[in-house]
């Protein structure tokens, strides 16, 4: 692990751990994304919960009500959206942030995190 420098209140310099991300390359809808994800996040990872339900019969959502995974912010067409893995069947999708809840279930996030960075990451290649 490689360490950068960081500076204290007391004007000593103390080592943190540089971070380190992981690119991401994947389609969603007609947007292909290449974007850095950090696979420890600071404050760990979190279920979301998405509004809506099924089969409302004024706006369905297919996705309503499942969780899903905040990846990153993402910026399309100048609007910010979070890039969400969805649970549900492991594809991603953009949601805005009024779309989304807390999760009050938050069993087997880690794992599922895992999976699909492994699943998108691209690997380095030597030349």
């Amino acid at each position: 692990m490689s360490y950068l420098p960081s500076d204290t209140s007391d004007g000593a310099s103390r080592r943190r751990p540089a971070s380190t991300t992981v690119r991401l390359r994947l389609t969603v809808g007609r947007w292909m994304i290449e974007t850095d994800v950090n696979p420890e996040p600071p404050l760990g990872w979190r279920f979301w919960t998405l509004a809506g339900f099924p089969g409302d019969p004024l706006e369905p959502r297919p996705y309503g009500g499942s969780r899903c995974l905040l990846m990153t912010m993402v910026e399309l067409d100048g609007v910010d959206r979070w890039l969400c893995a969805m649970e549900r069947d492991e594809s991603f999708q953009l949601f805005t942030t009024h779309e989304l809840f807390p999760c009050p279930d938050q069993r087997g996030v880690e794992a599922f995190a895992r999976r699909m960075i492994a699943a998108h990451a691209i690997q380095p290649q030597l030349l």
